[in-house]
């Protein structure tokens, strides 16, 4: 079994400035290595005139024949007869650096080998579909790794290669059996801390459970207002702890930007600005973590949506009109919206209850959120009329329901077609509405469309019972009849 604990640490200011330039090395490094991968790349697409040659007879030939430059890459590409990857071309070159800019001597050589195999997983991930990869700057590259069987763990001290020992808040004990993987310094706006990567072979990793194991389901619908619309009729608010700390934040923003630029005074004015952001990324942390263990205590299967998020923000495209002047795309009305769908994060969330119901053995879906919200989930009826705002009414059976929380019993209903589960057999008894909305609250009942056209009619809709994200039945009171 793996699990990782995080801790702050208390280096030394000599500690403090050692890890700050290994920073500043790394970063250096790391963007040289990668123009030299993304010269060689390039020579593969678009070969270009010069001398090149042949990984195997090492000798210079037709740029027709050979696109690999012999100028632009690191190392040796050859050990004896084997060619060699790319990132132990670059990896036999440390020593090399060493002995040029002796400074990196400091630097452990772990250090510098998992540095590499960092770019190389950024270059694997570009292969695989992902991003290209990028230089970094001071604000994107903050941490560096030791790999396995490197840092040692006495009480709460830790001994970091090179570095040294230095205590640690110790907020939780690391149980008894397990070995130390990766370790990960990394440097935050309040300080320094550690990432424990530990293994305990002897425990197995939990499994997912059978789908005859599955007992009950929930369909999940992220918002915005609401950040998750049970099946079961709960609702899980958003508490938007970017806009509770705007004002604060817009504060510190106008001090920074008046202090001289380069003086002391604007270094510790950003430092102040960056322990807001840190602020706001810990209670949204923590409440996501608190939120996939209320989820995956609920059900064994969660359902969640499929979202395109980096769509969904993308701005507006342009418009013009016929003599090619720009109009109005409402880009600054959708500003707000972005701010927004930053500040709910439902990437994050979805990582972190996938994370806590791999751990719990629960089975976590995305579906296709299509027409999730237009359906009836009562009869199947599809129409975007049947969504006024947070409400839904269908206008075919008169179905009334808080829109999200009825969208999410679709979600539910997609995950159990795709699990081939019947929905029968997840009725349980204990799951009842929660939730107290405009729509569903029993105080303020509301009438179908239908039945204030047809006051004669005899059925009249009240709340309705759910059980397990499903509609089993409503309480039905008799209307006296004008005929």
């Amino acid at each position: 079994m793996n699990k990782a604990y995080k801790y702050k640490l208390k280096p030394s200011h000599y500690q403090q400035r050692m890890m700050a330039n290994w920073l500043d090395m790394l970063r250096s490094y790391y963007n040289y290595c990668l123009r030299d991968r993304i010269e060689s790349y390039e020579q593969v697409k678009q070969p270009k005139l010069g001398n090149y040659c042949d990984l195997r007879t090492k000798a210079e030939c037709c740029p027709l024949t050979c696109s690999v430059s012999k100028n632009s890459q690191l190392g040796e590409p050859f050990k004896g007869d084997k060619k060699r990857s790319a990132y132990e071309m670059q990896s036999s070159e440390l020593p090399n650096l060493k002995k040029t800019r002796s400074w990196y001597k400091q630097i452990h050589s772990t250090v510098l080998q998992q540095n590499l195999r960092k770019l190389d997983t950024a270059f694997k991930n570009f292969f695989d579909g992902r991003g290209y990869p990028k230089f970094k700057t001071r604000q994107r590259f903050k941490s560096f790794n030791y790999p396995p069987n490197q840092v040692k763990l006495k009480g709460n001290k830790i001994y970091l290669p090179s570095i040294g020992w230095m205590r640690f808040f110790q907020s939780r004990q690391i149980p008894e059996g397990f070995s130390l993987r990766s370790v990960t310094v990394r440097q935050k706006a309040d300080g320094w801390y550690v990432s424990i990567s530990i293994e305990d072979k002897s425990i197995p990793q939990s499994q997912p459970k059978d789908l005859a194991q599955v007992k009950s389901l929930i369909g999940c619908d992220l918002g915005i207002k609401k950040l998750l619309a049970l099946s079961n009729g709960e609702q899980i608010n958003n508490p938007q702890f970017e806009k509770q700390l705007e004002r604060t934040k817009t504060i510190r923003q106008r001090r920074a930007s008046r202090k001289k630029r380069g003086s002391k005074n604007q270094k510790k004015a950003y430092q102040k600005l960056a322990r807001i952001d840190q602020k706001i990324v810990n209670q949204r942390t923590n409440y996501q973590w608190n939120i996939a263990h209320h989820l995956t205590r609920l059900a064994d299967v969660i359902v969640l949506e499929d979202l395109n998020i980096q769509g969904m923000r993308k701005r507006c495209k342009p418009k013009q009109d016929e003599n090619g002047k720009y109009l109005r795309n409402n880009q600054s009305a959708k500003r707000a919206l972005n701010r927004l769908i930053r500040d709910c994060s439902w990437g994050e969330l979805k990582l972190k209850i996938q994370s806590v119901a791999e751990k719990f053995g629960c089975i976590v879906l995305e579906v296709n959120p299509k027409f999730t919200s237009q359906t009836c989930s009562n009869c199947d009826h599809i129409d975007s009329a049947n969504r006024n705002k947070e409400k839904f009414v269908c206008t075919n059976c008169g179905f009334i329901a808080d829109a999200d929380n009825q969208a999410s019993v679709n979600i539910g209903m997609k995950g159990l077609e795709i699990l081939g589960i019947s929905p029968s057999k997840l009725l349980v008894e204990h799951q009842k509405v929660t939730a107290k909305s405009e729509s569903t609250d029993s105080r303020n009942r509301e009438k179908s469309t239908a039945l204030v056209v047809e006051p004669s009619n005899p059925v009249q809709l009240s709340l309705f019972q759910w059980s397990n994200g499903q509609v089993i039945g409503c309480s039905e009171s008799p209307v006296t009849a004008s005929a």
